[in-house]
């Protein structure tokens, strides 16, 4: 199973290794330094927090507007509200959500303004 690794900047690297562990993810310590964050999502997912000033180019800054929105999906509905709910609690900014007939998505901006949703699917409308 191949896995993905998400770079992203950050300004301040230990709020915002607090805001991710607050949502119930662990950092990986053997990978992380004092520029550099790995949160672990899942066997598959690592999100890589680094300090902004540590990037070998300039990026965009999150702040200004979207430069990506990252999607995680869950398997039940319930959990789509208690992840954006931590985020909010931990300093993340509320965005709006979508209901339909098949998917639930919540969504917010962590400290830095990166953007997740969290999303939930009726399994019975997945096309594989």
């Amino acid at each position: 199973m191949p896995m993905l690794f998400v770079t992203l900047p950050v300004r301040d690297l230990p709020a915002s290794r607090r805001f991710y562990e607050a949502l119930g993810f662990r950092i990986n310590e053997h990978s992380s330094d004092e520029h550099t964050a790995a949160v672990v999502v899942d066997d598959n997912i690592v999100v890589t927090l680094l300090s902004r000033d540590s990037f070998p180019v300039p990026v965009g800054d999150p702040a200004a507007g979207p430069t990506a929105v990252h999607c995680l999906t869950v398997e039940h509905r319930p959990q789509v509200d208690e992840l954006v709910e931590a985020a909010l609690a931990s300093g993340g900014t509320a965005r709006p959500a979508t209901d339909d007939e098949t998917t639930y998505t919540g969504s917010f901006a962590d400290p830095d303004g990166h953007v997740w949703q969290i999303r939930w699917m009726d399994q019975l409308h997945v096309v594989n």
